[in-house]
């Protein structure tokens, strides 16, 4: 009976140790996305570019859709109320508003909102096919002259050394990285039986320095230090971001 309660008593505080846990972890994974929102492929996502808050105003009734597809209605816009403008196709908004039953979120047609202004979606999209270069190239674990500062640490992570300085023309930032590289080693190790076999396995060398500069939070010029850890690859430039408002 005693050994029935110790081993309960052991499972509660196993249970106790995980819920206190779990928090922690789950916080610490992080998310690419800047919300849950599901995506429509294809679409431009406001929320990757700004904090701000677009807003349009709904001058007809029209049908609201799930999804880009238009396949099945949640409700009809309410007109002359203001609606947020999330996400934009080449011929659908995303928005959240209020439909004549309630607040919702879905696609809709442009037309039956006022029109956004021009310039402002001429540099959405420019923002968006900016966006598409710089992920590829995080993705790669490349940087290139026009990153900023942020999507230079998305790609090659926090900096070994880091430097800066304010003059008359802004702010001045080194960023000193160490490049690496996995090298295969061999050595000679026993099984079970005795026998002797080589085995496989791989250590991390460094390959060279590289040096970052930044003017104003925008990459400036990137200098090998040491080694060749561009590989010889040509020098990449993506465009400068635009601010949106």
């Amino acid at each position: 009976m005693r050994h029935n309660r110790s081993r309960a008593s052991a499972h509660l505080i196993i249970l106790l140790l995980a819920t206190c846990l779990w928090p922690t972890i789950s916080e610490s994974i992080p998310s690419r996305n800047k919300s849950n929102l599901k995506r429509e492929p294809g679409a431009i996502y406001l929320e990757d570019f700004s904090k701000e808050k677009v807003e349009l105003l709904a001058i007809k009734q029209e049908p609201i859709y799930v999804s880009s597809q238009r396949k099945r209605a949640i409700g009809q816009l309410k007109k002359g109320k203001k609606v947020t403008l999330i996400a934009m196709t080449e011929k659908q908004y995303l928005i959240r508003g209020m439909a004549l039953h309630g607040q919702v979120k879905g696609w809709i047609f442009p037309s039956a909102l006022q029109g956004l202004d021009k310039e402002f979606s001429n540099k959405l999209r420019t923002l968006y096919e900016r966006k598409k270069i710089v992920d590829e190239l995080i993705q790669n674990e490349q940087i290139a002259l026009g990153m900023n500062t942020d999507e230079v640490i998305a790609s090659m992570g926090k900096p070994s050394r880091k430097n800066s300085k304010l003059d008359r023309g802004g702010r001045l930032d080194t960023y000193e990285y160490s490049t690496y590289e996995r090298v295969a080693q061999y050595r000679f190790r026993r099984d079970s039986q005795g026998n002797l076999f080589r085995q496989k396995y791989y250590v991390r060398m460094e390959t060279g320095k590289l040096s970052v500069k930044f003017k104003n939070d925008i990459v400036e010029s990137i200098e090998e230090t040491e080694g060749n850890p561009l590989g010889g690859a040509d020098l990449k430039i993506v465009p400068i971001p635009i601010e949106l408002f």
